[in-house]
């Protein structure tokens, strides 16, 4: 087995030929290593492999990616990493992983500036194709990106306008409708709602239209719109607690856009005194791990965002692949739980 001296390490980059010489074996063969180590025996590959341990070798990716037809896609989030988000991304990793692909990710904004910045530092990397957050709102990045070879799925919104590509999600009317529908047939007759700011945010500006619409559609005109924005934390839906209550003393239960404001909402509740649902109830959006442990126990709508981000890649993939029937639109399913808090 070849050896070395980590002292004898050259300065700079250790690349594959140096690597090869070490390890007594053709460039051709740490090559294969890295990128399809099944077809090395299990001696050669150990051997390669511990040289480039000892030597810390670090491959470059992006050379590899260019050599390979550029096996990355890169996807866009927003700069808040909340939980749904976090299961999305789990779901593109786990399905490019599955495929031989590396996801790229990179921060963005609901700006129209942040967006563009954060479209061109992707596209920097030319990748295989594209998974955007909800659609784009730059008028400028969508030519870029419509124009581009690359193609583009937008993620999680399906309603309100057309995709520069495809897209993959569910409505956001239709949850927020459903949710809001569901609390006038339990007989609760003040709703209010509060989400984060919606400017440039397609699915929380869907999810205030259906419920909305909703109210419309029971007969329901309130006075003084029940609806505020408010930041995405738990201070956030506390907030929405004091407000909306100031504004209406009859209010009987609070839609909160995400889990995260109901989280809040229930805190400042117990911090009153208020039983729940009897004096005031609360339903939220997602159904995050802690919406079953909470007490009560929290009522919510339920979105599959792993599997919406594993679908997303392999829409990606049977477009990349040549395949015929991609449709351009994939709406997946959404549940209400119904829990204790109303």
């Amino acid at each position: 087995m070849s050896t070395f001296d980590p002292t004898d390490r050259p300065r700079g980059r250790l690349g594959i030929k140096e690597i090869a010489r070490r390890a007594g074996v053709a460039p051709m063969t740490v090559s294969r290593t890295l990128s399809d180590p099944a077809k090395v025996s299990p001696e050669t590959r150990a051997r390669v492999m511990a040289v480039i341990e000892q030597a810390g070798f670090i491959r470059n990716e992006l050379a590899s990616s260019m050599r390979s037809g550029r096996r990355i896609v890169g996807t866009m989030v927003p700069p808040l990493i909340n939980s749904g988000i976090a299961e999305q991304v789990q779901g593109m990793t786990d399905a490019c992983q599955a495929s031989g692909y590396q996801l790229l990710l990179v921060q963005g904004d609901f700006t129209p500036e942040a967006e563009e910045e954060a479209i061109r530092a992707l596209l920097g990397w030319q990748p295989a194709g594209l998974i955007l957050q909800a659609f784009v709102q730059s008028p400028a990045a969508r030519r870029r990106l419509a124009a581009g070879p690359a193609p583009v799925v937008e993620i999680s919104e399906v309603r309100g306008r057309e995709p520069i590509d495809m897209a993959v999600g569910v409505s956001n009317f239709e949850t927020a409708h459903a949710m809001t529908s569901h609390l006038l047939a339990k007989g609760y007759r003040r709703i209010g709602f509060v989400s984060t700011p919606v400017h440039g945010n397609d699915r929380l500006r869907q999810r205030r239209i259906g419920y909305r619409q909703a109210l419309r559609d029971a007969g329901h005109h309130y006075p003084v719109p029940l609806e505020i924005e408010v930041p995405i934390t738990p201070a956030g839906g506390a907030e929405a607690v004091r407000r909306l209550s100031a504004m209406d003393a009859a209010l009987d239960v609070i839609f909160c856009s995400s889990d995260t404001l109901a989280i809040g909402a229930v805190q400042e509740c117990h911090r009153r005194g208020w039983p729940i649902p009897e004096r005031l109830a609360i339903a939220g959006y997602g159904d995050v791990d802690l919406a079953a442990q909470l007490f009560p126990t929290l009522t919510t709508l339920r979105v599959d965002r792993y599997a919406m981000g594993r679908r997303a890649v392999e829409q990606l993939l049977r477009r990349l692949r040549g395949e015929a029937d991609v449709p351009a639109v994939e709406t997946l399913g959404f549940e209400i739980v119904e829990r204790q808090s109303a």
